[in-house]
């Protein structure tokens, strides 16, 4: 039985669809061959380029693998080549996850060494061409946060340079992610004690208000959502009471004034957000007959705000959550670090149909920070001087966030900045797990693998359902 034959029995076993992908014909657009090297193990030539050493292609692996000679956690290891380095993480233990471009080079690995132990093993994941973004969903599925590992990244280079533009997007996507863990630890830091005593003078809320678990599934997947962010495309939406003809409308709590300045009452309004300040955006409820959306963890003043009616959700705060769950569920949206997170949560949760965002740029199209009118622009216009002017303040927020030049939704280029990105690979993977379908109306905010961008002519093709919506929620709120 040749390697090929062992090794794929193997795969099959773990990997049926990696299989039935590596037995299907393919076409070798570049130079590979395999020769041995001093040692006498294969060693890889692509393009002219060695992918392991012509000398001793094991030793040169363990080095690449524990270069401080221990395990961390969770490798990625990015080329495969012909598995020296991954074969070298995963028998000491640690978890793989495998990032090659071409499914060339992975058979040409099962053609030339046995590597039926390595396929074997059970914490391996392979990430095989494709979208750039699968690696998401490799590392969720490992899910490092909830176990407490560290990611790292192993590089062959000579397999990087051959798909450089490939691999960038990959190791973006893993850095991000590997920056959430720090994100969340300094965000449990800073409104840590703010969470503490907003959760003790709201805690009488837990049993006197209404969980989101009354309105699950209340869509029953045959109302559209329409969602508003606070982006500043949201200057460039237009025909928005045709809109909330059309589809039931959710509203961050920043967006809200934008909504009724331009005559549209949302019918939910989230609110996560723990300081102050964030409850100076609901002012305007006075005009309003929204349903709050919220969490017993927000400043206290949010609560003697006028609305419809407040449901709450599970609180971020771990102890919180803790004492929650003694009185019943009350309901988990996502955390991704924008208030657009969790309310995107909610709208799948309420059973939507499908669901349009509006004012989700993840960005700064046109080096705009918010929609015209915002609270954030009326503050900086408000305590501005001629020392430091609102166009000061405009350009701090531009520059403080690490901004960098991202790929956007219409193909070409957006400014963007760590944070933003952080919100954007919470939303890329929170999609892989949603069937319901998502689309943008933002297009020229940040590309987001798996929502498609579309113009709002297709939002408008949609038929009326306001009455129906209307009384659907009446019987539930």
């Amino acid at each position: 039985m040749t390697n090929y034959e062992k090794n794929i029995a193997v795969v099959r076993k773990q990997w049926p669809g990696l299989a039935e992908k590596l037995n299907s014909p393919q076409d070798n657009p570049f130079e590979m061959r395999v020769e041995p090297s001093v040692h006498g193990e294969p060693t890889l030539i692509v393009e002219t380029k060695y992918v392991h050493s012509r000398y001793d292609p094991i030793k040169e692996a363990q080095k690449a693998a524990f270069p401080e000679r221990e395990a961390v956690g969770i490798a990625v290891v990015l080329g495969f080549g012909l598995g020296y380095t991954a074969e070298a993480v995963a028998r000491a233990g640690e978890k793989v996850i495998v990032v090659e471009k071409r499914e060339e080079i992975l058979k040409k690995s099962l053609e030339t060494r046995d590597l039926t132990d390595f396929f074997a093993k059970k914490d391996i994941i392979f990430v095989i061409g494709g979208a750039e973004d699968n690696v998401l969903g490799a590392l969720q599925a490992f899910d490092s946060s909830s176990c407490g590992e560290k990611v790292r990244k192993i590089k062959n280079r000579a397999l990087i340079d051959l798909d450089s533009a490939y691999y960038q997007e990959v190791e973006r996507r893993i850095d991000t992610w590997i920056s959430k863990d720090a994100v969340n630890k300094a965000t449990l830091k800073r409104f840590g004690g703010r969470w503490e005593k907003n959760f003790a003078k709201n805690r009488r809320y837990i049993h006197e208000l209404p969980s989101i678990e009354r309105l699950k599934g209340i869509l029953n997947g045959e109302i559209p959502v329409f969602l508003a962010a606070a982006g500043p495309s949201l200057d460039d939406l237009t025909h928005l009471p045709e809109i909330a003809e059309r589809c039931l409308v959710v509203s961050v709590d920043t967006a809200l004034r934008f909504l009724l300045r331009r005559g549209v009452d949302p019918d939910f309004t989230l609110s996560a957000d723990p300081q102050y300040w964030n409850t100076r955006h609901m002012d305007v409820l006075q005009q309003s007959n929204t349903c709050l959306v919220t969490s017993a963890d927000v400043y206290p003043r949010m609560f003697h705000l006028p609305c419809r009616k407040t449901f709450l959700y599970s609180s971020n705060y771990p102890p919180a959550r803790v004492y929650e769950e003694k009185f019943g569920a009350k309901g988990r949206l996502g955390s991704g670090g924008s208030v657009a997170t969790p309310t995107f949560d909610f709208a799948c949760w309420i059973g939507a149909a499908s669901v349009w965002i509006g004012g989700l740029d993840l960005g700064f199209p046109g080096f705009r920070t918010h929609f015209k009118g915002s609270l954030f622009e009326e503050k900086a216009n408000a305590t501005a001087n001629r020392f430091c002017p609102a166009e000061t303040k405009s350009f701090y927020a531009l520059r403080d966030g690490v901004p960098f030049y991202a790929p956007s939704a219409n193909g070409r280029k957006i400014l963007t900045d760590k944070r933003l990105s952080l919100y954007a690979a919470w939303f890329e993977s929170r999609l892989r797990d949603v069937q319901t379908p998502v689309y943008s109306l933002s297009t020229e905010g940040l590309a987001i693998s798996g929502m498609k961008t579309v113009d709002i002519t297709a939002l408008l093709g949609l038929t009326a359902c306001r009455d129906s919506i209307n009384r659907l929620t009446a019987n539930f709120i």
